[in-house]
């Protein structure tokens, strides 16, 4: 009988045993619920970054088409006009004449943004020359002379400039 109470006594060991993690309270500990909450606001931090970095080269590139589009509309208006028998000339105002005006775009104001928040992605243009050489528009021609200037305030307060030449019909590029 000695084999059959060792058998008895081992399961009932094992039983105990059992018994005993059964009555444990089972989860994570602190210190593995702070690593992983670290590592969440690490992971939220990197995300929030890249999405704030797309966020401005969006901004950027919507800003460049919009330049594009105002020089391609200064082309064809010239172009227009000549198919049309009238004397070709550029408009001194650059959003003249502009089948879709870019949101934003106030043409009753004539001073450029604050960069407050208030002229948050709003689009200007300015009349009257300044002092800009045409090396910093980014031409080579000679004749180039600043009659105006368009102004966009990005979301972040940044305000950008660029030169334009009504005689010419020329925007320079961002300065």
């Amino acid at each position: 009988m000695a084999p059959l109470q060792k058998n008895l006594k081992a399961e009932s060991n094992i039983m105990k045993t059992f018994l005993n993690h059964q009555n444990k309270e089972g989860g994570f500990t602190f210190i593995e619920l702070i690593m992983v909450i670290t590592l969440i606001g690490v992971l939220t931090s990197l995300a929030a970054e890249k999405l704030t970095d797309v966020a401005l080269r969006t901004e950027k590139t919507a800003e460049a088409t919009t330049i594009d589009v105002l020089r391609s509309n200064l082309i064809i208006n010239y172009g227009n006009d000549m198919i049309n028998g009238l004397k070709p000339k550029f408009p001194a105002d650059p959003f003249a004449r502009l089948h879709k005006v870019p949101g934003g775009y106030d043409r009753n104001r004539s001073s450029p943004p604050t960069g407050a928040d208030a002229d948050e992605d709003v689009w200007v243009f300015v009349p009257g020359g300044g002092s800009v050489s045409p090396e910093q528009t980014g031409t080579t021609l000679e004749g180039f002379k600043s009659t105006g200037s368009i102004f966009h305030q990005r979301k972040d307060g940044t305000v950008v400039k660029w030169a334009y030449d009504s005689n010419m019909g020329i925007i320079g590029k961002r300065i």
